[in-house]
């Protein structure tokens, strides 16, 4: 965890990536010859996005199997059950969201920062 500055409301980005349907395999490598396999149907990608919109986040579009996440850290914290002033490195953990939602997710992670501009050349 990094914590976060007192007085600060950072917006935090997710990448939420959905699990794949019935008995897809489990997400490990995909390819674009089974990309097919692992799509969520649409009635998932509307019910877990709407969630998340009436939650105040901001969800942007569903493009395969992920869509981003964004909102204030205060929002995170609230639905994520985040400890107070800490930001997560990693993935979030989905046990405070209802089960309903959760079990169409795989996985809610923080994308890494990209390996050039300021400070990497």
């Amino acid at each position: 965890m990094v914590s976060v500055p007192r007085g600060q409301d950072q917006t935090l980005s997710v990448l939420v990536v959905l699990r794949p349907p019935g008995d897809a395999p489990a997400i490990e490598e995909i390819t674009a010859n089974h990309v097919h396999q692992f799509l969520p149907s649409p009635d998932v990608v509307r019910a877990v996005t709407r969630w998340f919109t009436s939650r105040g986040f901001d969800v942007g579009e569903t493009v395969g199997i992920s869509f981003p996440l964004t909102g204030p850290h205060s929002l995170f914290q609230d639905t994520f059950h985040l400890p107070a002033g800490e930001l997560p490195q990693e993935a979030l953990s989905l046990d405070a969201l209802p089960p309903d939602i959760a079990r169409h997710i795989d996985t809610a992670t923080f994308t890494p920062p990209p390996e050039f501009g300021p400070g990497n050349p």
